[in-house]
């Protein structure tokens, strides 16, 4: 296969990661109920991991997960786990669903980490996945504009509108405005992008050690209040690409010129999402970038005088306006009730937790195992995803789970100091 055609194909598959998220081909109800937790979706991005699995299969002539090493034999383990307490689960079909969602995404580590070519081409998904950031901000400015959606298809972009229940909305100053979805299923997907998108181009000047850490750890406090990392296809989709091209990959580099406006975009996507933990970890992130743009500016005499007081103040003035923006629009009397409702969920959490302790309810299972008789809004996962893990996992396969990820993250810091 040419170079011009692998380019377009990947360069088609990473526009797709963040425009093609609300395709659904296919859908099927569990024993005739209404609730979407009990509604199996076969998504376009489904078709995608599907179909790349397949090429990989291909490429390397080789089945994953088969391998010799203590690692691979661990993952062999962690998949058998998931899919033998199927048996166990209320509703079967839906944990062999994200059971194979799972497991195609544990693949895409396995090749890349296998098979380091790979990473070569992993760059033009990446390099295609930021060409749709790109054009996603502009549907979300677009969007808060008019207040309202811009006419895209109903499959690609949601019905917004300040009158529709169930579209998420802020309040300022006693107005209330609609959170911009941009064609994503939640505003808070849209932040969490942006927030990968920042990490990615912001690597060639972080080091690919720094923005590593950062990634981990926009997961981890992401992971902390929300659980959308797990429980959408998109944005696992995207933490798993983002991941890979972290480890494993090289920087990423767009045009100059072009790099920068994406940097500005993603910064206003990032605001009108109005997701408190994306602008959370905004100012997390550009305080690290500029702070290590300063640090780096020492060591050049020549530019030392003309920066050393540019830089700082860069710093101040752009902490100090995102954090006023941040303060200005937070809603603390929703705070509040947000905060009450994840201790409710969190309680669910824990009862569910005693009593499926080893095996858990299954992947996918956590919300048809809550009790009847409740409001509507109630039936959510949990907004942890570690407590959603337990809950679905049960604590064999969480325990397995975290050792893998362990002995991943030991053997790319190993080899990372072993190449330096």
């Amino acid at each position: 296969m040419s170079n011009k055609i692998k380019l377009f194909i990947y360069t088609i598959i990473g526009v797709s990661l963040p425009f093609l998220v609300r395709t659904t081909i296919f859908s099927y109800s569990i024993k005739n109920l209404s609730s979407p937790y009990t509604t199996i979706y076969l998504h376009s991005l489904d078709i995608v991991l599907l179909l790349g699995f397949v090429y990989l299969v291909w490429k390397t002539k080789g089945f994953p997960l088969n391998g010799q090493k203590f690692v691979d034999k661990l993952w062999i383990s962690l998949v058998f786990l998931i899919f033998i307490q199927v048996f166990g689960t209320k509703y079967p079909l839906i944990s062999w669903v994200w059971g194979i969602r799972f497991y195609l995404g544990m693949s895409l580590i396995w090749y890349i980490s296998r098979f380091k070519y790979l990473a070569k081409d992993l760059k033009y998904i990446i390099n295609g996945f930021l060409i749709g950031m790109l054009a996603q901000s502009i549907v979300v400015i677009v969007q808060f504009g008019l207040q309202k959606n811009i006419g895209l298809p109903l499959v690609i972009e949601p019905s917004l509108s300040v009158q529709l229940s169930g579209v998420a909305k802020v309040s300022i100053f006693d107005n209330t405005f609609v959170r911009s979805y941009g064609t994503f299923p939640h505003p808070n997907i849209v932040g969490f992008a942006g927030i990968m998108s920042l990490i990615l181009l912001y690597v060639q000047k972080l080091g690919k050690r720094l923005a590593t850490i950062i990634y981990l750890t926009t997961i981890i406090i992401a992971g902390l209040i929300d659980h959308y990392i797990i429980t959408s296809i998109q944005a696992f989709v995207i933490t798993v690409f983002t991941g890979l091209q972290l480890m494993y990959g090289d920087s990423v580099s767009l045009i100059k010129h072009l790099s920068k406006l994406l940097i500005l975009l993603l910064h206003i996507l990032v605001l009108l999402s109005f997701s408190k933990t994306a602008l959370t970890m905004l100012l997390l992130i550009d305080f690290i970038y500029l702070t290590t743009l300063t640090r780096k500016t020492m060591f050049h005499v020549e530019q030392f005088q003309n920066r050393l007081r540019a830089i700082p103040r860069i710093v101040i003035n752009g902490v100090t306006l995102a954090g006023g923006v941040f303060l200005l629009v937070l809603p603390y009397h929703h705070i509040l009730d947000t905060i009450s409702k994840r201790s409710f969920y969190a309680q669910d959490a824990f009862k569910m937790i005693d009593s499926n302790i080893w095996f858990g309810v299954g992947l996918g299972q956590y919300v048809v195992n809550l009790s009847d008789n409740r409001e509507i809004w109630q039936y959510e996962p949990v907004h942890n995803i570690f407590l959603l893990l337990f809950c679905e996992l049960g604590l064999i396969n969480l325990i397995l789970l975290m050792v893998i990820i362990g002995l991943e993250c030991y053997a790319y810091i190993y080899e990372y100091k072993k190449q330096g």
